[in-house]
């Protein structure tokens, strides 16, 4: 009988010790088509049980998500929960224009964290609005470059998730990524970002994850969480292993 209770007690251990319970602090690039909700139903298809939380509104930069600005509330959530990730967007042009700002606040926002926790960095992508005359051309690159410039960023810390739009865009151009506004991703572009950042915490394949996924809500009446075309989720899940995995599917 002890030794059954002993077994017990260890397979409730090891059950414990996998649960994932992450936090997403960004703006709409991280909630656009319920990004962090994709996260989780995709560990979930895998077998793993992650929590996925946001803490974002619309435009917000690091600096107001320190502040508390649009009713934020990321300062409490990270003094006073214990994440096993979190992962910091800030405002798209501010790798570009406001690189410093982006360095102070993500250094105050981090002082709060518990640890352990695995920390990241949401590497986003250029779009056509972002580059002008007087910047020039603009990359998915030079975004990523400037944030691995900061100081306490390493590598394997950011997201590469305009890395991966890059090189979706230059195989399948006829599959767009962003929505009319051509700055927002449309449903392909959150799924893509979804296989990204499900590969970067997982170190798993997302070769076989769900293209598709409904359920039902508080009254009983069925929703679709997200969905897209088949052919472009197989495409999305290449792309994904390619870029975090380095694995190059045929």
């Amino acid at each position: 009988m002890k030794k059954n209770s002993i077994l017990f007690l260890l397979l409730i251990s090891s059950l414990c010790s996998s649960q994932e319970k992450i936090l997403m602090v960004g703006n709409s690039f991280t909630f656009y088509y319920n990004l962090p909700n994709t996260i989780e139903l995709m560990a979930k298809a895998k077998g793993l049980n992650w929590e996925v939380n946001q803490s974002t509104a619309g435009g917000v930069t690091l600096k107001e998500h320190w502040l508390g600005e649009k009713e934020l509330k990321t300062k409490a959530l990270l003094s006073q929960n214990q994440y096993t990730k979190v992962v910091f967007q800030d405002k798209s042009t501010y790798p570009l224009i406001a690189i410093d700002t982006t360095k102070k606040y993500l250094g105050l926002l981090r002082t709060l964290i518990k640890q352990p926790t695995a920390q990241y960095v949401y590497s986003t992508w250029a779009y056509p609005n972002i580059s002008s005359p007087a910047k020039g051309k603009i990359t998915s690159q030079t975004i990523e470059k400037a944030l691995k410039s900061m100081l306490g960023v390493r590598p394997n810390e950011l997201i590469l998730v305009g890395r991966a739009f890059d090189l979706f865009q230059e195989r399948y151009p006829k599959y767009p990524l962003l929505t009319d506004d051509q700055k927002h991703p449309n449903p392909n572009g959150s799924y893509l970002a979804a296989c990204i950042f499900f590969a970067s915490f997982s170190e798993l394949s997302t070769l076989g994850l769900p293209h598709r996924e409904e359920g039902f809500d508080q009254f009983g009446k069925k929703i679709f969480y997200f969905i897209i075309e088949e052919e472009i989720a197989l495409l999305c899940q290449k792309i994904a292993d390619e870029v975090v995995l380095g694995m190059v599917k045929s």
